[in-house]
This record gives structure tokens, C-alpha cells and sequence, in this order.
């Protein structure tokens, strides 16, 4: 959800950096998309686990999560340093 709403708010900022602002939205809303859409098998896994009494990590979830955040505040400065 907090990808959501940072999608909201760089669409709110098009007027004043242009353009460039599309690619933080799209890196935005293609993170949020991906978490909802494989929230339900992560869910699934950590019920398994739970069940089985050992819930496994999921490291590509979290890498991905951590490579669109650094993106995310990489792009964010890029735009902002070029206006």
C-alpha cells in the first residue's frame, strides 16, 4: 500500500520535474503490482512453513524489494538534481 500511495505522490510531481517522473512512477507501481500479485503464494509458503514448523526465508523477495527501493532513491535523485 505504501507503494500506492508513493506512486500517487510522484504523479503529483509531474507538473513540476516532467517526464522523468513517469519512470519513479512506473518503478513505483510495477513494485506494488508485484508484491499483490505473489502475495498469495508467499502467503501459501509461510503457511506451509508454519505448518511444518520451519518457514524458510524468501531472499528473492527481499532483494528485489531492496533493488526497487535503492532504484527507486537513485532515479528520486537523479530527477530532482536535474530540475
Amino acid at each position: 500500500m505504501a507503494l500506492v500511495t508513493v506512486s500517487a505522490i510522484f504523479l503529483r510531481w509531474l507538473p513540476v520535474h516532467g517526464l522523468p517522473i513517469l519512470l519513479l512512477f512506473a518503478v513505483s507501481a510495477g513494485a506494488a503490482a508485484a508484491i499483490y500479485f505473489t502475495q498469495r503464494r508467499r502467503y501459501r509458503a509461510s503457511f506451509r512453513g508454519i505448518a511444518r514448523e520451519n518457514v524458510d526465508a524468501d531472499i528473492t523477495a527481499v532483494l528485489w524489494t531492496a533493488f526497487a527501493g535503492v532504484a527507486l532513491g537513485g532515479l528520486g535523485i537523479g530527477v530532482v538534481l536535474a530540475a
